[in-house]
């Protein structure tokens, strides 16, 4: 690992500062998803339990848009949704990773992730359970179940914000009923180890002191990501910093703290560059109408990609290595049938809300009323987008090329576009025939994104969050220099192995973490195979 400036142990936390002491079995740092799903369960099975959170407790911003990404639920069985091949998930997820992901532990997630999902929203009520929608369900017949070898799945569930934290709020709360001490406003510091053995944290109170929480199983590091720490991110995702020549990229998550407490403990961060989302792919058409494979052109006309290449993200990794300028989706007034041919993944347009279906709707309204003209639409996060109508793609091209020769390419590349499309075969990129839509029945519509290596934003080389960190293994225990296993160190965040890359599963691992065998706890009886999958390994 490089000298890099941030990775240097800051020196221990004088003994004489250290005014106070807290033991438990089990030190958890983080109260977000997984850090509070842990700490419910280890309380459960009867673990002494402390919660270390630094964000006040009523006002506590939890990551996460509440979609919380799972198979094989008893609520999903319960809306309609179709259970999943644990093995073809498997295999999939580590064909989109490379083979790179800890195949036990993507399976671990796989085998137990539905369970931990009803188990996760158990401090609902009935009504609130039922407002969940699962997105992309019921799939209309043109459901995708797979592009290019990689598979998909709807059923997704998609609580929103306020419930998702709801559901996070009930889950302390029952972990306070089973004995779990959550020290909100306590910062962690520095972790303390015993040898090869991590036993306790020390954290900072809001009044400056410092206390020394005493772990006598292990800490579990439940911390959060580095996409807010933009020094980290430019070091570690090399590819996403050799894309964007300047500006602040930097994303919405956490300032890595935690992943640095690991390292200056002797944990071993993964090989660059890291994972993440976002920060290396651009694309037109986010929000408006998600992952759908319109025809997409560059700034000088020119059609550049395969647009439903296996998922949406891999199809917008393209973009980020297009010149600066604008990017752009081009559709007809189809659009409202070729939403239907989507496969699920990051910025989906789910067909199934009537909410999102008219939030579309108006806006092709506006931009016909408004031809030739502007129609902005705008994201959740505020980033506006120019949307534009026209009656020909003449006059499109118009509207959105600045140069001559521009508008002969646009129009060159439409032409070939629809021969190809009505040949049944995309002979320059290989789209699947499946989502091959002539653009031909007018009105006409551009929905663009601007790509700026310089002022990168929204979701134009705009970093969400980082899903890359310390190394572990497939129990989660963080990894040392050699590659061994540290004992009594749990890693639990969107920040582990590259594994389980997205926030929207970090319930599970948090539950899955509470049993695993370093602790030397009994599994909750709900999970009964966890004897057999750990045996005595970490018995000890």
């Amino acid at each position: 690992m490089k000298n890099y400036a941030w990775a240097q142990d800051p020196g221990d936390i004088p003994a004489e500062k250290i005014l106070h002491k807290e033991a438990a079995d089990i030190v958890i740092i983080g109260a977000g998803h997984g850090g509070t799903c842990a700490a419910r369960s280890a309380a459960a099975a009867g673990a002494s339990v402390i919660v270390l959170e630094q964000q006040t407790k009523e006002k506590q911003w939890i990551l996460g848009v509440g979609e919380i990404g799972h198979i094989n639920s008893r609520w999903q069985a319960a809306h309609g949704v179709s259970p999943v091949d644990v093995d073809t998930f498997v295999n999939d997820w580590q064909l989109r990773t490379n083979n790179r992901s800890n195949v036990r532990l993507v399976r671990t997630y796989a085998e137990n992730c539905g369970d931990c999902f009803d188990w996760f929203i158990e401090p609902l009520s009935e009504e609130e359970k039922n407002s969940i929608h699962p997105m992309l369900t019921p799939p209309s017949p043109n459901f995708p179940v797979s592009l290019n070898g990689l598979h998909a799945w709807p059923g997704t569930p998609n609580m929103g914000m306020a419930l998702q934290n709801k559901a996070v709020k009930g889950n302390q709360r029952l972990a306070e009923e089973a004995g779990a001490r959550f020290f909100f406003e306590t910062t962690a510091c520095q972790l303390k180890k015993n040898g090869n053995r991590v036993c306790g944290v020390i954290g900072q109170l809001k009044d400056g002191s410092y206390v020394l929480f005493e772990a006598k199983k292990g800490v579990l590091l439940a911390a959060g990501d580095y996409s807010r720490n933009r020094q980290m991110c430019e070091d570690l995702l090399t590819e996403a910093a050799d894309l964007i020549d300047e500006g602040d990229w930097s994303g919405h998550g956490w300032d890595g703290s935690g992943i640095l407490m690991g390292m200056w403990a002797g944990g071993r961060l993964e090989p660059r560059s890291h994972a993440a989302m976002g920060g290396n792919y651009s694309f037109p058409g986010f929000e408006l109408i998600g992952s759908t494979a319109v025809l997409r052109v560059n700034a000088h006309g020119k059609r550049y990609s395969d647009e439903g290449f296996g998922t949406h993200i891999l199809a917008a990794l393209a973009g980020a290595k297009q010149p600066d300028g604008m990017l752009w989706g081009i559709f007809d007034r189809n659009i409202a049938e070729q939403i239907t041919y989507q496969a699920p993944c990051h910025a989906v347009f789910d067909y199934t809300d009537p909410k999102r279906r008219h939030k579309l709707e108006r806006a092709l309204a506006e931009a016909r009323r408004h031809k030739g003209k502007p129609a902005v639409t705008e994201d959740a996060a505020g980033y506006r987008r120019p949307l534009y109508c026209a009656d020909s793609l003449s006059e499109l091209a118009e509207i959105i090329f600045e140069t001559g020769e521009e508008r002969k390419t646009f129009l060159w590349e439409t032409t070939r576009y629809n021969e190809l499309c009505r040949q049944g075969r995309d002979r320059d990129f290989g789209k699947d025939p499946h989502l091959l839509f002539p653009i031909e029945n007018g009105p006409f519509y551009a929905c663009g994104q601007k790509k700026d290596s310089h002022h990168p934003g929204g979701q134009s080389l705009k970093l969400l969050v980082t899903v890359s960190g310390l190394l572990v293994d497939e129990h989660q225990q963080v990894l040392d220099g050699a590659l061994s296993p540290f004992r009594g160190f749990l890693l639990q965040e969107t920040a582990a192995d590259a594994a389980l890359a997205s926030s929207t599963l970090l319930p599970c691992r948090g539950r899955v973490s509470a049993w695993h065998r370093p602790w030397g706890g009994k599994p909750e009886s709900t999970w009964p195979d966890c004897e057999k999958m750990y045996g005595e390994i970490n018995r000890k």
